[in-house]
């Protein structure tokens, strides 16, 4: 169905997971790391699903942790959120960072999104954060989304907007891939929705109602000499970063580095986010 929807790039499932398999120590190793970073992302998702307390909420592509442990304590004390991912090698870091912060309303499930394990109409709300980029088949993940809401249940998904309005993603792309010898990737998956329109037109196509879409900037400004990219630099090059000498590893720390000071203002850099929400309901059952 993914060919229902122009100008969506194609992807290779199997590739898909080799990758996420081998980036998974790196998202468990930076996830506490990164939660205050991540707040950015998550309190604007969940305001978009309308999250409420005593709701239902299914998380897809919970990753390490976030939106699901946010949106269980937005749902607390009676509603419960169900945190899947396709490998269960996230989900041990869900479950840790859960038991550590005393969050007892989230439960975890191995789960393909394009073939999800729950009963029809389960859920009042279903939130997904940048991972409905990495499914083969979007339209079936979603049209799975939509059958496991009520009525009128409310999904929530975040994408990257371009590559070129994320500083940190960009300048990452450009130099680590020249210090690493890899070749420039035009369709990397993480920006497939960066087109405005494009994951709208994902949630209308698979048969959602009231559908919006809204871009989200922001301008992080992370400390000079913080090496704010070390955490994205790990999780999204993990494989190739690997059996790397320890000489290298630091010419590309000492790379990025220098890359990333044209956009120092004197103690801090100033970058550029740009992100896209999009929320539809499932349709009125007769």
């Amino acid at each position: 169905m993914a060919e229902s929807v122009p100008g969506l790039t194609a992807l290779d499932r199997d590739e898909i997971v080799r990758d996420w398999r081998a980036r998974a120590p790196a998202w468990a190793r930076w996830a506490a790391h990164i939660e205050k970073l991540a707040e950015k992302f998550n309190e604007p998702l969940l305001d978009a699903a309308d999250l409420e307390p005593g709701q239902r909420v299914l998380d897809l592509a919970c990753g390490a942790g976030e939106p699901a442990l946010s949106a269980a304590r937005r749902v607390a004390p009676d509603g419960l959120v169900t945190a899947t991912d396709l490998l269960p090698e996230m989900l041990v870091a869900c479950r840790e960072r859960a038991g550590a912060a005393g969050i007892a309303n989230i439960d975890f499930r191995v789960a393909d999104m394009a073939a999800l394990p729950f009963n029809d109409r389960s859920f009042e709300r279903v939130i997904c954060r940048f991972g409905i980029m990495f499914v083969p088949d979007p339209v079936a993940a979603m049209l799975e989304a939509r059958r496991v809401l009520v009525a009128q249940g409310k999904s929530a998904w975040m994408v990257w907007g371009p590559l070129d309005d994320n500083t940190l993603q960009s300048v990452l792309q450009h130099e680590a891939r020249a210090a690493l010898s890899l070749p420039a990737d035009p369709d990397l998956p993480q920006f497939r929705f960066a087109r405005s329109g494009l994951i709208a037109n994902v949630l209308n196509a698979a048969g959602f109602t009231d559908v919006t879409e809204q871009e989200l900037r922001f301008k992080p400004a992370p400390k000079h000499g913080s090496r704010f990219w070390q955490a994205n630099l790990e999780m999204s090059f993990a494989r190739d970063l690997a059996d790397l000498p320890a000489a290298r590893r630091q010419a590309l720390d000492d790379r990025l580095e220098a890359a990333f000071d044209r956009f120092r203002v004197g103690d801090h850099y100033l970058l550029r986010a740009h992100l896209r929400i999009a929320t539809g309901r499932a349709p009125a059952r007769k």
